[in-house]
């Protein structure tokens, strides 16, 4: 999975439940190494949709 469809599905679970913990972001970036780039887009991407990431 690329990091836009880690974003994608991250946005998905966050809009669903209000927030997303770090276990499941954790989940959906198993698979993948990445890099501090990869990491900020994300953050960014959940902070720009208004979604709370919550400590597990």
């Amino acid at each position: 999975m690329n990091v836009a469809e880690v974003i994608r599905r991250a946005i998905e679970i966050g809009e669903r439940n209000g927030k997303i913990t770090f276990a499941e972001l954790n989940r959906l970036c198993d698979s993948r190494e990445l890099d501090p780039q990869d990491i900020e887009r994300i953050f960014n991407a959940l902070s720009e949709a208004g979604i709370w990431i919550e400590g597990d």
